[in-house]
């Protein structure tokens, strides 16, 4: 019986996880379509129930490396309804939102907390930096509009708009119209402090008395804790209620209890003069609220510069083109673009989708791969969006627009990259969880131990200064910057240069290999093989250069496009070949009642092989060869070459010399042709005749050595071991399948990729230590001085508030260290 079935699949990143898992499923027998949705992760499948089951289904999914999680058994579900298991597995939806206010990693902790206490969310990722936010939750149970609740109920507010694209333009336009209020803010409150400040020192020389500059330093008190602080007021008062304890409860509680103290100085005590009026702190209130609100506008422009790299990638989208219409072109919104249209390119212009060249161009690729030499290319070659043509006018038609285009791919990963979190950030989550409420211990301390112990004049005034300065001062704000500022400035870079890393974990692991393994072909090689020889059994060979072009047509083997260059040209019957492909070996095909294969000569049969090609074998014995056969018998031996990409060897010296990681070469070809190129690289460790599957156990036996190993690969061969790696890197060019499973890759097939990689991660490894260090440091040393702990330096409210602002400000200077690293 023919049934169709609506349910999710998790783990597709991109496109061509889309595609793999669509191939796969109709690959197995009884599957007549599959389509899938990349947007929202569903899949729709037609298939017959007599041929097979949802077991299969679930079975074919899994082993192409994804979840699919399956509706429930109720055959009557309606087609285009997702019918909800019954059996206990779960609906997840995992998606990208921005939470906005968050200040510090207890302002993160507390999101992430109250997040993870919602009913329905499976895991929340919650990153300070622009408050990127991943969750996974269950539909079923909870939606975007409940998450965004609960975020408020803490005192934050969260975007959740499904279009990325309108969440930055909310975001910016929410960051423009803080920044502004916080201007606001800092400039009356400064105004306010230094006039409050000047009355308290000079009334009686201006004539003012007592009482009236109580009541001027009482209104601008007043004013500064309503209007300044009175946002991290009413923050605290909801995190309290929740449990929460974070930067806002700090400030709120010092600001608070100053305001408080003083007002009732201020109702209850009749004569100002008896009793002096330094003993009260409106004027200090807005010496914190100044130098808190100074250090977060530093800050906030600061860390605006650390994601300066994803708003220049998203500018390289331009937002509009020139569409052909009837026989003329037309500007049209990016929006309205669509695949098959055909789209002009004058000098000067960005490339606003990916698509094929109708004519001759030359295009700046520098802002997608990192490479600053412009390409010049001819029609049928692929332009990619972002790219800026330099040429002479030019004519692609569109194969991907939008969000599916590489530049939406790349937007999509640094995004998403940025919002991931570092395992060393567990680090400062487990500080953040219990700095707050240890700090309130602390000033709790400070005051009881001061009005108890003191015989200082007025010991529970002068404990009272103290407990406020321990509040003001401390710190989380630059413990929880340390690693998402220098996380974010360091995937900026990586985008820059060529490098797109999927996430903060990848990131952190690279600058712990000891050992890259690399594939041969498309990876220190240039990756384009050419056909340099060939011998054919007969010259009556047309039907069987077609059929070979055919069947390599739908293989996705670097090889297989060095056969169709070769001979494509010639073929002209469109011939019905169906293509079995096997990773290591070769392709195999039948037509009219006979097998032919292509590939390796132990794949095909180990044919005998005429005296003319035993004779091209002993010519090129360090060439790539390739055995095509019909039934056993050989009907031609092609020889192919693929150079040394010219920057190789310097590329790999410098590997060796900056990163000390052990090399090794792994490839299908002969040992003779391996041991031939490795030579001259130095590579000391290289196997030839390896199957995709060797490479993975070549890789786990390294790994079993206690090595941490990197896998380089462009191929389909190459992703069992990418896979089984520590860290896996796929080259741009590569397969949609190694890309997907790679954690890394290098989008400009640049030789200094893996090196640049690897400096790039251990000199962010390095910056976010030093960050820790100084957050460490600055916290273990200002709040026992603060607390008054050596009599002999006294820090006062005001300058406390001062050394905090500039605490948090220094870490993110730090952080900004990593744009000007030399990679």
């Amino acid at each position: 019986m023919k049934r169709n079935i609506e349910c999710h699949v998790e783990g597709m990143m991109c496109e061509g996880c889309a595609k793999h898992v669509r191939e796969a499923l109709e690959g197995l027998s009884g599957v007549e379509s599959a389509e899938v949705s990349l947007e929202d992760g569903r899949i729709s499948i037609n298939y017959d129930d007599e041929l097979t089951d949802t077991k299969e289904l679930e079975a074919t999914v899994r082993d192409a490396g994804y979840t699919l999680v399956l509706p429930g058994e109720d055959p009557e579900t309606p087609k285009g309804a997702t019918a909800h298991p019954t059996d206990g597995s779960e609906v997840s939806q995992k998606r990208l939102f921005t939470v906005t206010g968050m200040h510090c990693a207890a302002c993160v902790s507390a999101v992430q907390e109250r997040l993870l206490k919602t009913k329905g969310v499976r895991d929340a990722e919650v990153n300070l930096m622009e408050g990127r936010t991943l969750i996974s939750y269950d539909d079923r149970e909870t939606s975007p509009v409940k998450l965004r609740e609960a975020v408020r109920s803490v005192g934050y507010d969260m975007l959740i708009d499904e279009d990325t694209e309108v969440q930055d333009r909310e975001l910016m336009s929410s960051q423009e119209s803080a920044l502004r209020l916080l201007l606001r803010k800092l400039v009356l409150t400064a105004v306010l402090s230094v006039v409050a400040m000047g009355l308290m020192m000079t009334h009686e020389s201006i004539g003012l008395s007592p009482k009236l500059t109580y009541i001027l330093s009482f209104a601008f008190g007043a004013i500064i804790y309503i209007y300044a602080a009175g946002d991290y007021v009413r923050r605290a008062m909801k995190q309290l209620t929740k449990g929460s304890f974070t930067m806002d409860t700090l400030i709120a509680i010092s600001t608070t209890v100053a305001f408080l103290y003083s007002t009732i100085r201020f109702v209850f005590v009749e004569e100002p003069a008896q009793v002096g009026l330094m003993h009260t702190y409106f004027d200090v209130i807005g010496m914190i609220m100044t130098f808190i609100l100074l250090g977060r506008y530093i800050e906030e422009r600061a860390k605006r510069r650390t994601t300066d790299s994803l708003r220049k990638l998203m500018s390289l989208a331009p937002q509009e083109a020139m569409v052909k219409v009837g026989e003329s072109f037309v500007r049209r919104d990016i929006k309205e673009l669509r695949v098959g249209d055909e789209v002009m390119l004058r000098k000067g212009d960005r490339v606003p989708v990916d698509g094929i060249l109708l004519s001759e161009g030359a295009f700046d690729e520098s802002s997608i791969t990192g490479e600053p030499i412009p390409v010049e290319k001819v029609a049928g070659d692929e332009v990619f969006s972002g790219s800026l043509s330099v040429g002479r006018a030019a004519v692609l038609r569109a194969t991907k627009v939008g969000r599916k285009t590489l530049l939406g791919r790349i937007i999509a990963t640094v995004r998403r990259a940025q919002a991931s979190k570092a395992p060393i950030q567990r680090i400062a989550d487990r500080i953040a969880s219990v700095f707050v409420p240890a700090v309130l211990v602390i000033a709790l301390l400070t005051l009881c131990l001061w009005g108890l112990c003191s015989d200082a004049p007025e010991p529970w005034l002068r404990g009272l200064d103290h407990a406020i300065s321990v509040l003001v001062i401390a710190c989380p704000c630059a413990l929880g910057l340390a690693t998402p500022t220098a996380i974010t400035v360091a995937m900026g870079k990586a985008s820059r240069n060529g490098l797109l890393i999927k996430d903060a974990v990848a990131l952190e692991q690279l600058g712990k290999v000891t050992d890259v393994v690399l594939d041969k072909t498309g990876t220190i090689t240039v990756g384009q093989p050419k056909v340099v020889d060939a011998k054919w059994a007969t010259e009556d060979n047309h039907l069987l250069k077609s059929l070979l072009v055919q069947a390599e047509e739908k293989s996705s083997h670097p090889l297989a496009s060095a056969i169709v260059s070769r001979y494509g040209h010639r073929v002209e019957e469109d011939l019905p070949v169906e293509v079995r492909e096997t990773a290591g070996g070769g392709i195999a095909f039948d037509y009219k009642g006979k097998t032919y294969r292509a590939g390796q000569r132990r794949f095909v049969g180990d044919p005998d092989l005429t005296e003319g090609m035993q004779q091209l074998e002993r010519l090129h014995p360090d060439s790539t060869l390739i055995y095509y056969t019909c039934n056993g018998e050989l009907l031609a031996l092609l020889v192919l070459e693929d150079k040394l990409h010219p920057e190789t060897e310097i590329a790999l010296s410098r590997l060796r010399e900056r990163t000390g990681v052990e090399l090794h070469l792994l490839s299908g070809d002969t040992q003779a042709r391996v041991n031939a190129i490795a030579a001259p690289l130095g590579i000391k460790k290289a196997q030839g005749g390896m199957l995709p599957l060797d490479k993975k156990s070549y890789v786990d036996d390294l790994r079993k050595d206690g090595r941490v190993v990197a896998m380089v690969g462009d191929g389909i061969n190459d992703s069992p071991a990418l896979a089984s790696a520590d860290l896996s890197i796929a080259m741009g060019n590569g397969s949609d399948i190694a890309t997907d499973v790679a954690q890394v890759t290098a989008l400009g097939n640049s030789p200094f990729a893996i090196e640049r990689a690897i400096h790039l991660s251990k000199s962010t490894i390095r910056i976010i230590y030093e960050n820790f260090l100084w957050a460490s440091i600055y916290n273990i040393v200002a709040i026992p001085l603060a607390a008054g702990l050596f009599t002999s330096v006294v820090i006062d409210p005001a300058v406390s508030a001062a050394a905090m602002a500039f605490s948090s400000v220094l870490v993110v200077l730090n952080s900004l260290r990593l744009r000007s690293v030399r990679l």
